[in-house]
C-alpha cells in the first residue's frame, strides 16, 4: 500500500501495488501445493507482523488470503507483501 485519500462524504481511496497475477499468488495457494513450505517461510512471516506492529499499523484480518508470494523472485528468495488494508 502506497497510501490513501480520505475526503468528507466519499468512500476512502487506497493506493496499492498492482501484483502481476502471473509472477504472484496468495500465500494460501502457493500452501494448497506445497505446505512444506510453511515452515521456510515462518521467520519472514513473524519480520512482516513484527513490522507491521513497530509501525502501529493495524492489519485486522492477516491470513492466508491477504500475503501474496512470488517465487521466482530476482532477489533468489520468496518475497511477502501483504494486501487488503482495508
Amino acid at each position: 500500500m502506497y497510501g490513501f485519500a480520505k475526503m468528507d462524504g466519499a468512500p476512502t481511496t487506497y493506493i496499492m501495488e498492482y501484483l502481476d497475477p502471473s509472477f504472484w499468488q496468495t500465500l494460501y495457494e502457493f500452501l494448497q501445493s506445497d505446505a512444506a513450505a510453511l515452515v521456510q517461510l515462518q521467520d519472514a512471516l513473524r519480520k512482516i507482523v513484527a513490522r507491521l506492529q513497530s509501525k502501529e499499523y493495524v492489519h485486522g484480518d492477516l491470513r492466508t488470503n491477504h500475503i501474496m508470494i512470488r517465487t521466482n523472485s530476482p532477489r533468489g528468495s520468496p518475497e511477502l507483501k501483504v494486501i487488503d488494508f482495508d
